[in-house]
């Protein structure tokens, strides 16, 4: 159990946490203020922001500072100064490429990698006055060096370590799957919250706890978990376009965001914050040492969330055709027996 220093219970802290950049062929009107044609009011951080302050909550949005050098400054820093102005926590997201020879962190040396945070810190805090204290690699792409470079940085935190992601994370493989809270040096690594969702034998399928891919069931499965563990953090990610898809409000995730929002505004043990809050209060006596298994959704949850997501895309369609077809099996398998018993 986590406890503070007078040794009551820690409540989890669930953390939204919003990667604000531009989508490779995208542009920060769409994909950052989320501007679409034909609508009036704005999918993008706005948006997010209000469904979050109606609960007097905040959240914590990574920029990517970057691609100033692709869409310019002005959009880039409007973008900053909007969510530093509403008080949500303000970080530092890794997208080096428009300023350097790099995709990923991970494929930059550490003292490259030191460059890149030294610049982008730079950016923001000439930019709002804030005070970086936590980063997020861009697709995730961290390795050691990168916690490396942001103590040498003076950074707090670091939160790219991502087991569930479908790409490529090397700072899984260095540092090992996990759900809990770690310090690395004196940097804290607060991953993306993973679950499983289906396992066969020794093989499963992992998913990050993700707005516009886990479902609401699935969500709420793995916070309770999460609470019976005693984390400190539950970390769910998102994006500053989550709110829209193909050009039009994404009325489903806008639904299951205001849905989650009012579950946990109910549940017991659970506060809502920032990794920012989440950096000044933990303490490395208040963190388990083990925790119990992993968290799991299982065979129904996966099926009932490919239902519902239908249409986004051919993996949820093969798992929902898989799924409609068992079940048609098992219906033709259970008549056949009913009418075998019924002629004996």
């Amino acid at each position: 159990m986590a406890v503070d220093s007078l040794g009551k219970r820690m409540k989890t802290m669930f953390v939204f946490t919003v990667d604000v950049e531009s989508r490779a062929h995208g542009d920060p009107r769409s994909d950052i203020l989320g501007i679409l044609p034909d609508y009036e009011e704005r999918y993008g951080i706005e948006k997010i922001m209000s469904m979050l302050e109606a609960y007097q909550v905040r959240g914590t949005f990574f920029l990517n500072v970057y691609e100033a050098a692709k869409h310019g400054e002005v959009a880039v820093a409007g973008a900053a100064r909007l969510i530093h102005s509403r008080g949500h926590d303000l970080e530092l997201h890794s997208h080096p490429q428009p300023m350097y020879p790099h995709y990923g962190m991970c494929h930059a040396p550490l003292v490259n990698q030191i460059a890149i945070l030294n610049k982008g810190i730079s950016l923001l805090e000439s930019w709002t006055g804030k005070t970086v204290l936590a980063h997020r690699a861009g697709a995730f792409a961290a390795n050691v060096d990168t916690l490396r470079a942001c103590e040498s940085v003076g950074l707090l935190a670091d939160c790219s370590l991502s087991p569930g992601s479908l790409v490529s994370v090397p700072l899984v493989h260095e540092l090992g799957v996990s759900n809990l809270v770690r310090r690395i040096g004196k940097v804290w690594e607060i991953p993306v919250t993973y679950y499983h969702q289906l396992r066969v034998g020794r093989w499963h399928s992992k998913r990050i706890l993700d707005i516009e891919g886990s479902s609401l069931p699935e969500i709420k499965r793995v916070t309770r978990w999460a609470l019976r563990q005693s984390l400190p953090t539950v970390c769910v990610l998102m994006h500053s376009f989550s709110l829209s898809r193909h050009g039009k409000p994404n009325r489903r995730v806008i639904r299951r965001l205001s849905a989650l929002l009012t579950w946990l505004h109910k549940c017991d043990g659970i506060e809502i914050g920032t990794i920012e809050q989440a950096c000044h209060r933990l303490d490395q006596n208040a963190i388990p040492k083990v925790i119990s298994g992993e968290p799991s959704t299982g065979l129904l949850l996966t099926w009932g969330r490919a239902l519902l997501a239908w249409n986004d895309g051919w993996r949820n369609r093969l798992v929902a055709m898989t799924g409609m077809t068992g079940l048609a099996v098992l219906t033709l398998v259970l008549v056949y027996l009913c009418l075998t018993l019924l002629k004996h």
